[in-house]
């Protein structure tokens, strides 16, 4: 990994053998410099090993100082009393290789993946909950030559130094880069015979009133309408209804995923998906009461 250096800032109660204990299990004692910043109204150079950056009056040090300290080309804050990620270094050393993004199908797999992806297509995938890092936004790594572009003369070194720098940056749009996790692969049924069969299985075991209500509209007023004009005007504005529905959640998933060809195919999948839902739910039904 490439080599960084971490600014900690110390407090009282800061313990430099639970700061290594926390390195080792980051698996980042090799990799890192350490800063340590202090506080205290005296001169430190080291502190067990570690250099020390002395700041004896907030409003006499400027970041520009603190920067110059700084062994490496690249840098973070670091705070040891965070529960960080165990993969938190190697991702954020490594984001391009971590985030690779998924590759385009044919047509036909991206139209049963937009399927999936839609509640309008029941037999939806589970998506992997994402767990939020929202209390990592201060440990973003910044590029020393990048930082240098900015005031830092105006930026005291204090100990809310962290988050003064994070807004700063963030406000001039400086490029840092901040922690994301791995994406979980997700499983998607790419051959519409094994999508099929999920369809069923999941009727069988998850009875859904929607699917059901659509079979019977369908017979009822659908074979009614052959007989009787009321039953033919109810059905009629109520597939338009539908195809009205699916239209608009097609060309929306079309849209999104940029490829107007899925279009026609979703309009043919989510009736022929329904059809299946509802009729296996409702012989399931019919099962279980036998």
């Amino acid at each position: 990994m490439e080599k960084i250096t971490l600014l900690i800032n110390t407090s009282k109660d800061f313990d430099i053998n639970s700061f290594k204990i926390k390195l080792n299990q980051l698996q980042a004692a090799n990799e890192m410099d350490v800063l340590l910043i202090s506080y205290k109204n005296k001169k430190q150079i080291l502190l067990l090993g570690f250099p020390v950056f002395s700041v004896e009056d907030h409003d006499d040090v400027s970041f520009s100082q603190l920067l110059k300290s700084i062994s490496t080309a690249k840098f973070l804050f670091f705070n040891p009393a965070l529960d960080y990620p165990n993969d938190f270094f190697r991702q954020i050393l490594k984001p391009k290789e971590s985030h690779q993004e998924r590759a385009k199908g044919s047509v036909w797999q991206e139209s049963l993946i937009a399927l999936q992806q839609s509640h309008y297509g029941l037999c939806t995938v589970q998506m992997p909950s994402n767990k939020t890092f929202d209390f990592l936004n201060e440990s973003v790594l910044y590029t020393k030559t990048e930082v240098g572009t900015l005031n830092t003369d105006k930026l005291s070194v204090h100990p809310e130094s962290a988050t003064e720098l994070y807004r700063y940056a963030a406000k001039k749009k400086l490029n840092f880069v901040s922690y994301a996790p791995v994406r979980k692969k997700i499983a998607y049924y790419l051959h519409f015979a094994d999508l099929i069969i999920a369809c069923q299985n999941q009727a069988q075991k998850q009875f859904k009133l929607f699917p059901a209500f659509f079979i019977l509209f369908f017979l009822i007023f659908g074979v009614g309408g052959a007989f009787n004009t009321t039953f033919l005007l109810v059905f009629i504005v109520g597939m338009s209804g539908y195809l009205l529905a699916i239209t608009m959640e097609s060309f929306g998933l079309s849209t999104i995923k940029k490829n107007g060809g899925l279009l026609p195919i979703l309009l043919l999948l989510f009736p022929f998906i329904h059809l299946v839902y509802g009729l296996e739910s409702i012989f399931a039904k019919f099962k279980k009461k036998g």
